[in-house]
């Protein structure tokens, strides 16, 4: 079906060999293995997903899991992935962190599957060696957010439907109906606009809509509003108005439009940069089909396909108001395979122009020769290119900069502070601090105001914080980096209590590093 592309894609789509399994399984273990070796978790991004895994560990919040007490701000496929890995290796920061590297894998075995019908073996490991080439993958396929995961899972659901337009199989239509279900548990709505985007944009630019209506299936749909819907209506009869207030008008609504304190820390200029400089190079292949286009050359509906996809999805978050640049890691499978096609048919190329020359190459030409000719030796001779950008890449190590202090100050907190004694939080304390501390001391730490301690209560609060101006408390420690205080209260007070303290509402998601 792709056009005068189709006996291309048929004829290389191959069996996969036991070393490409092997060389697959080994992407797993070395993401697992960088993720075991990684500093502790110390900022708020990770830790408010880890504070729902320990939830669902402690107190078997399956369906609508708590963070420190309150509605999540992600649907929880991440963290039911997580929390089984808890039970069976142990609630740690490894197993927060694993159900990223999962992910990764399955972005890998998605890509090299997409490659291999696009071109063959040597396309695909093309493809997911540029993908291995972008340190944002390896940023994100290490951390315990969601990011990652739902990436995959939009990857998952495009590829389902590049298969099924090649050749109609039933699997491939269900394969995109349910990973796109999964997306949507990954990061809420967005995971149906995405693959949506791209499928339509593509039937579009091939003047091809009506096939759409071949490609709705009334029983997958059936199927995923059932997961989807049966999830949302589910949590909110647990979480009732506030599980609606935060998790789909805050997290969707004033996220798209930037209303209710959603205010972007990035702007649209600094987006325009991310695809040249987080890519870099395997995005120069886009640049190569924009001088093709200018020539006039005709691109196949492959590749058609493929600009699609990263366009669509670029254009969706280009629109948005929270802009960051770890939303367009759905795009970087494209990017790798469009990098991967143009590499591969670089070669082909040349090869055909040495034949019919019959010259003598120099020895260093044959043997650049042989390493492209064999898509083993190309492997290796692509992971060594991987190697030499991620390991100089600053933004890869930025973890182990300054987590001590952090740690420290919350190391000091839990010997200081008995795990029977109550411990609350002033309701200016920041939450990203609050996350932290209640994360990694593995304990719900409820908002109080310190005029309803009571005598030898334990409460966090901000240095210097007007609250504590005519209260009776003890300095137990402090971190001026955290702009925290850990103190006791010696006496009670006599005014009344308020009887709810209102949270800190801060936005979350532009305070997060890129």
């Amino acid at each position: 079906m792709f056009g005068e592309n189709a006996k291309m894609v048929s004829d290389n789509t191959g069996r996969i060999k036991t070393t490409d399994l092997l060389l697959l399984g080994l992407i797993l273990a070395v993401f697992a293995a960088w993720t075991f070796l990684l500093p502790p978790i110390w900022n708020h991004g990770e830790a408010r997903e880890g504070l729902v895994v320990q939830d669902i560990v402690r107190s078997h919040h399956w369906i609508l899991p708590y963070r420190n007490g309150e509605v999540p701000s992600k649907p929880p496929l991440f963290h039911w992935i997580a929390a089984p890995l808890a039970f069976l290796f142990g609630p740690s920061d490894f197993t927060v962190r694993l159900p990223s590297v999962i992910a990764v894998e399955v972005m890998a075995i998605t890509t090299f599957l997409l490659g291999m019908a696009m071109g063959g073996r040597k396309t695909a490991w093309l493809a997911v060696g540029a993908l291995l080439g972008m340190y944002q993958f390896w940023v994100s396929g290490t951390e315990a957010r969601v990011d990652m995961l739902f990436a995959a899972c939009v990857t998952v659901s495009i590829a389902g439907f590049f298969f099924w337009y090649r050749d109609t199989r039933e699997a491939a239509r269900a394969t995109c109906y349910l990973a796109s279900a999964c997306a949507v548990l990954a990061k809420g709505p967005v995971g149906i606009a995405l693959p949506g985007l791209v499928i339509v944009g593509f039937l579009a630019v091939e003047r091809r809509l009506p096939l759409l209506w071949k490609f709705v299936s009334w029983p997958l749909i059936g199927v995923a509003l059932f997961i989807d819907l049966g999830w949302y209506a589910l949590a909110y009869h647990i979480g009732g108005s506030q599980f609606i207030a935060w998790q789909i008008m805050h997290e969707n609504i004033d996220q798209l439009f930037g209303t209710h304190g959603f205010s972007s820390n990035k702007t649209t200029l600094s987006m325009l940069g991310w695809i040249p400089t987080r890519t870099f190079p395997w995005n120069l292949a886009l640049l190569w089909g924009l001088i093709r286009r200018l020539r006039g050359e005709r691109e196949d509906s492959t590749g058609r396909f493929l600009h699609v996809w990263w366009i669509a999805i670029t254009a969706f978050f280009f629109l948005v108001n929270i802009k960051r640049a770890v939303y367009l890691l759905p795009t970087y499978p494209a990017i790798a395979l469009l990098a991967a096609r143009a590499i591969a048919g670089a070669i082909a190329s040349a090869e055909s122009s040495r034949e019919d020359s019959m010259q003598k190459i120099p020895a260093a030409a044959a043997a650049m020769d042989r390493i492209l000719r064999s898509p083993k030796r190309l492997a290796i001779a692509v992971a060594l290119l991987d190697l030499a950008l991620i390991l100089p890449n600053p933004m890869v190590w930025k973890r182990a900069g300054s987590y001590k202090a952090t740690v420290a100050f919350v190391e000091e907190i839990g010997a200081i502070v008995p795990t029977s004694s109550p411990l609350f939080a002033a309701p200016e304390l920041r939450s990203p601090n609050l996350m932290i501390i209640a994360y990694r001391l593995q304990r719900v730490i409820e908002r109080r105001p310190i005029t309803c301690a009571g005598p030898n209560d334990y409460f966090l609060s901000p240095l210097k914080s007007p609250d504590l101006a005519g209260v009776q408390t003890r300095l137990l420690a402090a971190s001026e980096d955290n702009n925290v205080a850990l103190v006791t209260v010696l006496a009670p007070q006599e005014q009344p209590c308020p009887s709810a303290a209102p949270a800190v509402d801060e936005e979350e998601e532009s305070a997060d590093s890129d």
